[in-house]
């Protein structure tokens, strides 16, 4: 197993001085070989590129430029979220985190919106776009725990062709709402 070489530093004992025998240095050029090969096997990466990110898998004790799902973590200048579109119009809809930070629907019918995959200290955002009079939506985390939300359970836009915006975030215990209603 790869391990940072920290404790095996090579010393200058025999290289520090004009009139030193580079021969005696023979153990210590070895060990910076062996530091330079554990670095180089600890960084486990082909080719950086820009604003990569490099994070440590301590199952396979090196670093990498992506995430366990084999996603490239880049920071750009530019940030984008990644926006899911929900299939969904009605019923029950999954409101999955672990596919994108920021959702669309289009709801034609009563729903209920449940959050999965919302990680401690994680938010997600629902666009939803009415396209009916008078829908009823309910938000849980799990089916049957309540999103709570300001004022108790919200009751959405009433007016055909407006957006209410849901924010969720999850506390570790409590996952906690906000709607902006009647966007146009």
């Amino acid at each position: 197993m790869t391990t940072w070489p920290a404790g095996s530093k090579a010393t200058t004992t025999h290289t520090d001085a004009g009139s030193d025998k580079p021969r005696l240095a023979r153990v210590d050029i070895n060990q910076n070989i062996l530091n330079t090969n554990d670095v180089i096997d600890m960084f486990a990466i082909a080719s950086p590129t820009n604003g990569e990110i490099l994070i440590y898998n301590s199952s396979t004790s090196n670093f990498k430029t992506s995430d366990n799902n084999g996603a490239l973590i880049k920071l750009n200048k530019n940030y984008l979220e990644t926006v899911n579109n929900i299939a969904s119009t009605s019923g029950d809809i999954t409101v999955d985190a672990s596919l994108a930070s920021v959702h669309t629907v289009n709801q034609s019918g009563n729903a209920v919106y449940t959050f999965s995959n919302l990680q401690t200290g994680g938010s997600v955002t629902l666009i939803i776009k009415i396209q009916n009079t008078d829908l009823t939506a309910s938000f849980t985390s799990d089916g049957s725990t309540r999103v709570k939300f300001a004022g108790g359970a919200p009751i959405l836009t009433v007016t055909n062709n407006r957006i209410d915006l849901v924010t969720v975030f999850y506390d570790g215990t409590d996952y906690i709402g906000s709607i902006t209603q009647r966007i146009y």
